[in-house]
């Protein structure tokens, strides 16, 4: 554009001519600076307000908060049906055993002997399933020793033949932590379960 109108004044007189030539020669010095300059002014027009930058900030933060309380609503909703499923199905059989067990006390000692003997060891089960319940909320290896030993204790308790190399320059947050070592997790369960893994 000013190389343009620089040619147009050089062919109208020599005023102009001087100052076509003039302008000529710093076009191509100038054009860099007018474009960048064309870039700033733009994006100051065009740049959020404040006021649609606070805007946003809160959008966004409103749907992390939203985010969270979905999440910790699932995760109560898997816990209770954890323990549903689990340990208290498993509770109600030992109730019904024990009652069978005691009316089996006085005419069949033997029956009510064996039948003791699978209360002792669905109450075993039972335990067993809600210590992993409960670690499945905050594992105590992950509060105690971080997320690295955290997730060696996952790959060791694992059938598949896992190894474990970890980078980590601090320890992360714990929100950060616990869902690492849950998606870790639930990817070694679902590779032995699901994948054919080796």
């Amino acid at each position: 554009l000013l190389v343009a109108s620089g040619v147009a004044l050089v062919a109208q007189g020599p005023v102009q001519a001087v100052a076509g030539v003039l302008l000529v020669l710093a076009g191509p010095l100038l054009a860099p600076r007018a474009v960048r300059l064309h870039g700033v002014w733009t994006r100051w027009l065009l740049a959020p307000t404040y006021r649609a930058r606070l805007t946003n900030a809160m959008a966004q933060l409103t749907r992390v908060h939203t985010d969270a309380i979905d999440t910790q609503a699932a995760e109560l909703r898997r816990i209770e049906r954890d323990l549903h499923d689990g340990a208290q199905a498993r509770l109600v059989a030992i109730g019904m055993t024990l009652g069978a067990a005691e009316e089996l006390v006085d005419s069949d000692p033997a029956a009510a002997k064996a039948l003791i003997a699978k209360v002792r060891e669905a109450s075993a089960a039972s335990l067993v399933e809600l210590r992993q319940l409960v670690r499945g909320i905050h594992p105590p290896v992950l509060a105690e020793r971080g997320l690295g030993d955290a997730v060696r204790a996952l790959a060791l308790d694992s059938p598949l033949k896992v190894s474990v190399n970890v980078d980590l320059p601090a320890r992360p947050e714990a929100p950060v932590e616990s869902a690492v070592y849950f998606v870790v997790s639930e990817l070694l369960t679902n590779a032995s379960r699901h994948g054919g893994g080796r």
